[in-house]
């Protein structure tokens, strides 16, 4: 038998065994067209939009769950946020008496408090990522809001900071709202109605106060002309 190599020429439409089809072989060379690229993989970027779109319907339909438990609880790294927000610290001389950064912050002008504000918004947004209800949202609101009003004030704010833990609050808050919905909602709508109370007496008087000054004063002008 020759040891002759035989040239057969270019073979083009053979199947390779366990391809599933016919795969072109020959073909030009450098020619870009008998190659097929390599497909590209999606899957990340697919499992990322389809967590996105169900955390999305879950945020929209938390209101209509009722006492259902919540199938998103509260990820691990908001508890730790609001730890180190609120509690990192241990006060020497006071027994059980923990601060966190979140009032440190407050003794920095402008830059602090509007750090330690957008760090308490993250805390809000975790719980409403959650689900939490929208009653137990906008308490959490004013918690925050609350804080950092009294923030405003040198030095009194850091400790008023110090003492009211917003985050703490909110974090305590959250966890109620996916352990009793019902429960947490009333509660929440009820402090929210006291706020509201609370508002509308504040602008009551000071109307009252304004009209009695301005009577005062315009009897007090008429007296001296008089």
């Amino acid at each position: 038998m020759s040891d002759t190599t035989r040239d057969l020429g270019p073979i083009e439409g053979r199947e390779v065994p366990g391809s599933g089809g016919p795969v072109e072989v020959g073909g030009t060379p450098g020619d870009a067209s008998s190659f097929s690229a390599p497909p590209v993989v999606r899957a990340p970027i697919g499992s990322a939009v389809a967590e996105a779109r169900e955390a999305a319907r879950d945020i929209r339909d938390a209101h209509r769950r009722g006492p259902k438990p919540n199938s998103r609880p509260l990820p691990n790294w908001v508890k730790r946020l609001a730890w180190v927000l609120d509690d990192a610290f241990s006060v020497p001389g006071f027994h059980g008496r923990r601060v966190g950064v979140d009032g440190m912050l407050t003794l920095v002008p402008v830059v602090g408090d509007m750090a330690g504000l957008a760090l308490s918004f993250v805390v809000v947004l975790a719980g409403v990522g959650a689900g939490v209800s929208i009653p137990t949202t906008l308490r959490m609101l004013l918690n925050v809001g609350f804080e950092s009003l009294a923030g405003l004030v040198p030095f009194g704010g850091a400790m008023f900071d110090m003492v009211y833990k917003a985050n703490d609050r909110n974090v305590k808050l959250i966890e109620a709202d996916l352990a009793d919905r019902k429960g947490t909602r009333r509660s929440s709508l009820m402090v929210i109605l006291g706020v509201l109370v609370v508002l509308f007496v504040g602008a009551l008087m000071s109307f009252v106060v304004l009209f009695l000054g301005i009577a005062l004063l315009v009897w007090f002008i008429s007296w001296l002309v008089s």
